[in-house]
């Protein structure tokens, strides 16, 4: 769960460096000659722990989640326009691993002070910085630069040749660790709790933290005034993290008419892997943070929150699927980045860059969901062997399910026979349906038989078609699940005591949130094809919750935020 960064500052203005070398290192700070137009700054670096039902919560995180290998350090004045000490030749500070200490209580601190300008008013961190922020800190701050600027868009671009889009997580979760960032502040001075909010910006004022070097006789005295007035700087991690559980009284559909419990299950099931789609490819160093419904239990933010990324709304169409990547499906492969269930909490776990959106846009293209693919069969273990083919013919209500293809061509056979004037309609889509089949899958076949009538499942086991439910992704087309494979999807929720419909930060995943997602009950089938413009999957700008919902949720949140997810497919 999370284990969230709490960064704890000393700012002070001491005598300078007397040289600054080209990449901003620290100094040794010695009793030497003065210079009254810098501060310096001493940063020490702590890691509280963090421990949801409704609520959210927090935990705990793992070392390489805090670890920090690389931090910038960027002032500003009180227009929020960078500043530095004169002799600087940059605009960041960079600290590497060796230039920190940590004492046995876990604090970190720089081994000397950073130098910064007199007229310093405001800190930014990063730690761990990713490619694109990485060369926004290196190379793109000038003397205008605002915190603006360096908060604006950042775009991971697209990367050919990959096996799945697990790259667009490396923004943020990469070799040298997890990318964090000042946490921002949530104001709860006024009395009144309904006026309680989180600031806009998450710059860290230190104006009067400041310790002037001309009021100290030598460079020394004033690093150590410095050291004993520290001010508190938060920092979090710019990823979500996903992962996901199977419960153990796990209750598989379908249910008689008169379980009204739904104890009994009637299906069968069992989880394969899972994967992350629709990731986010657009974010914020630090998006803004708004309050949502769930309350919070933990001693490092006072509040739950929600965010506002890039694609937060709409401009004027469909602007929410900006910079929304998907899994595709290649020559009927599924290009996913696959990963087994937890058996214990933390045990199997993904990262991927936060996803939000203004409740009018919870839209089916624009939230990030979870993919599962999985066996299942309607039927208990004494009638049907789980890992067999079974198919489906899709009528609505009126579906019906086939234990084997000789069973779907006893039915196919009568209707066949008829005239087709004389057929009902039930009959006319069946025949349609088992013919479309057949027009389907024919060219995969080693041997074609010639007809739907004429095929065998000997015929289609001897054929060894890789992927096959995906050539049923027609409409019209009986669906074949060829080893029993079944997928379903998931928009994954975030506040859990969001309950109406399109409620405010309902769907999406939240930087430096940790969701659990624990599958509690499977409903019935799925798709035997990757979820995406088949006949059943839905259109990307219809909303997420609609009338006659699939999903059921139970939500539990977890601090990194914890969530623990119960739900249904």
């Amino acid at each position: 769960m999370l284990k969230i960064k709490s960064i704890l500052v000393s700012m002070l203005a001491v005598a300078a460096l007397a040289s600054c070398s080209e990449d901003n290192d620290i100094g040794a700070g010695g009793d030497g000659d003065k210079n009254y137009d810098v501060a310096y700054v001493s940063i020490s670096m702590s890691s509280p722990k963090n421990t949801r039902t409704r609520a959210s919560g927090e935990q705990d995180a793992r070392p390489e989640e805090s670890a920090i290998n690389e931090l910038y350090v960027i002032t500003f004045d009180k227009n929020k326009v960078v500043v530095k000490d004169a002799s600087a030749t940059k605009y960041v500070t960079v600290l590497g691993s060796g230039s920190f200490g940590t004492n046995t209580s876990g604090v970190t601190t720089p081994n000397t002070p950073i130098r910064v300008a007199t007229d310093t008013k405001y800190l930014l961190v990063v730690a761990n910085p990713g490619k694109k922020i990485k060369k926004r800190l290196d190379d793109e701050i000038t003397v205008t630069t605002t915190f603006n600027d360096i908060n604006a868009v950042v775009t991971v671009d697209t990367e050919s040749g990959k096996p799945d889009n697990s790259y667009l997580v490396d923004e943020v979760v990469h070799a040298d660790g997890c990318t964090m960032i000042n946490a921002g502040f949530f104001d709860d001075s006024d009395p009144d709790p309904t006026n309680h909010q989180w600031k806009s910006d998450c710059l860290l004022d230190v104006e009067n933290f400041i310790i002037l070097a001309s009021d100290y006789k030598t460079e020394a005295e004033a690093q150590n005034a410095a050291k004993s007035k520290p001010a508190t700087l938060e920092i979090e991690r710019l990823a979500a993290k996903l992962e996901v559980m199977v419960s153990a009284s796990l209750k598989v559909g379908p249910f008689a008419s008169d379980d009204v419990s739904q104890t009994n299950s009637l299906g069968q099931f069992e989880f394969g892997n899972w994967t992350i789609d629709y990731y986010n490819s657009l974010l914020f160093p630090f998006a803004e943070k708004t309050t949502t419904k769930s309350s919070h239990s933990g001693g490092f933010y006072k509040s739950n929150f929600y965010t506002v990324d890039p694609n937060f709304t709409a401009g004027g169409g469909t602007d929410y699927l900006t910079g929304i990547i998907k899994n595709e499906v290649v020559s009927r492969e599924p290009h996913a980045d696959w990963t087994a269930q937890s058996a214990t909490s933390g045990a199997n776990y993904k990262y991927c860059i936060e996803n939000t959106m203004d409740e009018t846009y919870q839209k089916f293209g624009a939230a990030t969901r979870l993919v599962l693919k999985g066996k299942y069969a309607p039927w208990l273990a004494g009638d049907f062997t789980l890992g067999d083919d079974w198919y489906r013919f899709s009528n609505g209500t009126n579906s019906v399910n086939f234990k084997s293809l000789s069973d779907l061509q006893a039915a196919y056979t009568p209707a066949k026979a008829k005239a087709e004037a004389d057929r009902t309609a039930a009959e006319k889509l069946l025949v349609n349906a088992c013919e479309k089949f057949y027009d389907q899958i024919k060219g995969e076949l080693a041997s074609d038989p010639g007809s739907f009538a004429a095929l065998t499942q000997a015929a289609l086991d001897n054929s060894n078609i890789e992927n096959g439910g995906e050539l049923c992704k027609v409409d019209g087309c009986i669906y074949w699940y060829p080893k029993s494979l079944n997928y379903y999807y998931y928009e994954i929720r975030h506040d859990n005591e969001a309950d109406p419909y399109m409620e405010y930060g309902k769907y999406g995943v939240v930087r430096n949130n940790y969701y659990t997602l624990t599958l509690n009950k499977v409903n019935g089938n799925g798709t035997p094809w990757y979820p995406g413009d088949g006949p059943e999957d839905p259109d990307e700008k219809e909303d997420i919750d609609k009338l006659g919902a699939y999903l059921h949720f139970e939500l539990k949140v977890a601090p990194w935020i914890y969530w623990t997810t119960g739900f249904e497919i």
